[in-house]
């Protein structure tokens, strides 16, 4: 069964998608987290949902500012912005079922960045952690830069650039700053699964290398 709900933090409040089992309570909890430009509705995170539920887990989803059927619009595209999102969800899902002690979360290209860019917040919180990240964004000033086919200085000068997907949204040159500023391509406190493709356009197949050589305990 699913129902949308919004989640607040502050002032903005924060869309999302709970899929929970039909019948009992859920054995595990999964939290899914979109990538740039994807949503809550996008193939992969509904399609994950959906295969998850089958195995008796709850699925909460939700939209990063400025994606899906958040009320932010691209101002409100902020690093500060996207991370309260996550740990808002995540403590939400926590919070609703204390009694399950293994949050699995599957994250995607910049929502992999993000749960990585927040991975010790997390593990912080009670009960344990699994993560498998798709296509992670490690360096996503680069990624950001790659989908557009343009360099730094271009995007400095435009101040903004346009990104087209099921909502298209804009990124502020303050937001790619933030980005470059925080990269992820460092030791993490947990084991993980890494999905990758060699002839990824975006994400260069290297830069995943040096991470699983940074982290033994990823695979």
């Amino acid at each position: 069964m699913e129902k949308s709900f919004f989640l607040s933090h502050g002032e903005f409040q924060i869309p999302c998608k709970l899929l929970t089992p039909e019948t009992g309570e859920p054995r595990r909890l999964v939290l899914g987290v979109h990538g740039f430009g994807g949503s809550t509705q996008d193939e992969i995170q509904t399609g994950i949902a959906e295969e998850m539920e089958l195995f008796g887990s709850a699925v909460l989803r939700f939209d990063f500012p400025a994606h899906g059927e958040s009320p932010l619009d691209s101002e409100g595209l902020t690093l500060d912005n996207c991370r309260n999102s996550l740990l808002t969800a995540a403590r939400w899902l926590r919070e609703q079922y204390p009694q399950v002690e293994d949050l699995c979360i599957f994250a995607s290209g910049f929502g992999a960045y993000m749960t990585l860019l927040v991975l010790e917040e997390l593990v912080a919180m009670p009960g344990k952690v699994k993560l498998v990240v798709q296509t992670p964004a490690l360096l996503m000033h680069e990624t950001m830069l790659a989908m557009k086919e343009m360099t730094e200085p271009t995007l400095a000068a435009m101040g903004k650039v346009s990104y087209r997907a099921d909502r298209p949204f804009y990124a502020t040159y303050d937001f790619y700053r933030d980005v470059r500023q925080n990269i992820v391509l460092t030791t993490q406190p947990i084991p993980m699964l890494i999905l990758h493709g060699e002839e990824d356009a975006y994400i260069r197949p290297d830069a995943i290398q040096n991470f699983r050589r940074l982290n033994e305990g990823a695979k």
